[in-house]
């Protein structure tokens, strides 16, 4: 996941639309019993804004496997995180290398700071009865 500005410069043009599926080599989801499912997706476009230095602008579409925490009913749930950073010399920025800039750590980063606290089915999930563990998304709680 790697943008050339040299590529980028030598067309003409001053930006470059990018499209990627990563595979992280480790779990980015700290959430117990959730996993993020391969691959993410991003795709934005790379703004050249000085000799070394760029904006990338897009979106990583990534989701999530696992139970809900409060149901206990598995889950696939979609997410996607816009992205809005700088790459360059300013210490504020992440890191141009070689003129290239490496999107992986943007993209964890971003997925990591996107995470929600909890995995839920929906947002409006009901849970497990605590006394009998009904689950009252689908059925009535049979306690008295």
């Amino acid at each position: 996941m790697v943008i050339d500005i040299r590529k980028i410069r030598a067309t003409g043009k001053n930006e470059q639309d990018f499209y990627f599926e990563y595979y992280p080599e480790i779990e980015i989801s700290n959430i117990p019993s959730v996993s993020v499912a391969m691959p993410i997706k991003i795709n934005g476009t790379c703004f050249l804004t000085d000799k070394h230095s760029v904006y990338i602008e897009g979106e990583v579409n990534y989701t999530l496997e696992g139970e809900c925490c409060r149901c206990l009913t598995n889950v696939s749930r979609q997410y996607t995180v816009e992205l809005k950073e700088t790459a360059g010399e300013d210490e504020n920025s992440y890191p141009v290398v070689n003129d290239t800039v490496d999107l992986t750590k943007i993209v964890e980063d971003s997925v990591l700071t996107d995470l929600p606290v909890s995995f839920l089915c929906s947002e409006n999930c009901k849970g497990l009865c605590f006394n009998c563990g009904a689950n009252l998304n689908t059925e009535k709680c049979k306690c008295k």
